[in-house]
């Protein structure tokens, strides 16, 4: 996606340790039309894919989940930090590094909406692993 990639070249800003700055139009401040672009371009990658939900984890990956479940006509599942008293046991929790962070951080997900015969996207801000 080349406005992406443009806006990540010109605003973008490597304080190393392979972490990228980017607050300025995806992870603090937000620019919908770029996310709504990434959101269609993903939506036109995976259109045959046979998506079902896209999972992403809070809070930045949120914005281009949403515009990419948008352009796909499916839900958005994000996995939580932390577990609210709302969702009830038993959970799915995941551990994954958080770069930014610099620690690693709980995802938790209720299998209240992650089904079998699910086929998930997982879309987020930046993947550090994979």
């Amino acid at each position: 996606m080349d406005a992406l990639k443009r806006r990540v070249l010109q605003e973008g800003q490597d304080l190393g340790n392979g972490i990228l700055k980017v607050d300025g139009f995806i992870n603090h401040q937000i620019d919908p039309l770029l996310m709504q672009r990434a959101g269609e371009e993903l939506a036109r990658r995976f259109a045959h894919a046979g998506v079902t939900k896209i999972l992403t984890a809070e809070i930045s990956g949120i914005a281009p989940a949403l515009t990419a479940a948008l352009a796909l006509g499916v839900p958005v599942i994000y996995a939580r930090k932390t577990k609210p008293i709302t969702m009830a046991e038993p959970v799915y929790v995941e551990s994954a590094p958080s770069h930014t962070k610099g620690l690693e951080v709980l995802l938790m997900v209720s299998p209240e909406y992650l089904r079998p015969g699910d086929r998930v996207l997982i879309v987020d801000d930046f993947l550090a692993t994979g």
